[in-house]
């Protein structure tokens, strides 16, 4: 008697145990594939993660001339002059983006919306922005990866700036980015590459800072903002950032762009384990009650 009861208090256990496991495995799985489907809702082009800026903070001045579609149109082609490349991607970058001016040409908080690095684009770093160690940087960011920052479209001079130097870096063609009060450029090869305006100048920095009336020709069509320019290149120009600053940066970009991706398969991943192994349970359970009691008495 007691072992029947025995076997009655015991058999449901196996049962119970695939049960939930197979529940806990299609919530965990659903929960996942929500995750994934949020994490590439911007990479797939359903969702933009960024507003556009309003239209009395936008001054580009080639604004969204050429969409830049495919990345490898800014690299140089094989027996393309050093000199006419370096030309056709000032133009192309500054066709691409559109110059974000702040209130005041000062960032400020009210920025942070446009600024700061979407929770569609990179939900980590987004949460990451309003701890107050990392506040001030993610809030106000700048892309060292060219195609993050073309896919916002809209940034500082700084910013295009960036985009131009990290393609360059990335073919091993010298450049560095020099920042005055008032504006950031390239310099490559001797040359002065201004993506913000989409104006190259086949003349350095050193050059111009000398003679500012170099630049007259080359900025002719922003008439009303050459003496504003003219002014900036006369002033003295420093390195903005580090070879080795900005590989760090587009590797941290590249380590969080990765990480993304792992919460949401690990949650799919797990709850497919789950629903498979409380299968793989049930069956067992059915196998084992389909198995005949022994015959009393036999020998």
């Amino acid at each position: 008697m007691s072992d029947a009861i025995k076997i009655r208090y015991r058999t449901p256990r196996p049962g119970l145990i695939s049960g939930l496991a197979r529940s806990l495995g299609i919530l965990l799985a659903g929960i996942g594939t929500a995750f994934l489907f949020f994490v590439s809702a911007y990479p797939l082009g359903l969702v933009s993660a960024y507003p556009a800026p309003p239209a009395a903070a936008t001054e580009g001045p080639l604004g969204f001339g050429q969409d830049i579609g495919n990345i490898q149109d800014l690299y140089r082609g094989p027996d393309e002059p050093m000199q006419a490349y370096l030309d056709r991607l000032t133009k192309a970058v500054a066709g691409g983006m559109v110059h974000y001016w702040t209130e005041g040409d000062s960032w400020a908080a009210t920025d942070t919306r446009y600024t700061r690095i979407s929770v569609f684009d990179n939900y980590l770093l987004w949460m990451l922005s309003f701890r107050p160690e990392y506040r001030e940087n993610l809030q106000n960011y700048e892309f060292a990866t060219p195609r993050k920052a073309l896919d916002r479209g809209y940034g500082f001079c700084s910013q295009v700036s960036k985009i131009v130097y990290s393609i360059l870096a990335d073919q091993g063609i010298e450049a560095t980015i020099y920042a005055a009060p008032a504006h950031t450029v390239v310099q490559s090869n001797g040359y002065v590459l201004d993506p913000d305006y989409g104006v190259f100048v086949p003349q350095s920095l050193a050059e111009i800072q000398q003679d500012p009336s170099i630049i007259d020709s080359y900025y002719a069509q922003f008439g009303t903002m050459l003496p504003l320019l003219k002014e900036a290149y006369a002033q003295s120009w420093q390195p903005l950032g580090t070879p080795e600053g900005y590989n760090g940066l587009r590797a941290y970009e590249a380590k969080f762009e990765r990480l993304k991706w792992a919460p949401p398969l690990m949650l799919l991943a797990v709850g497919m384990l789950l629903v498979t192994g409380g299968m793989v349970l049930r069956l067992r359970e059915d196998k084992a009650q389909s198995v005949p009691p022994p015959i009393s008495g036999a020998p």
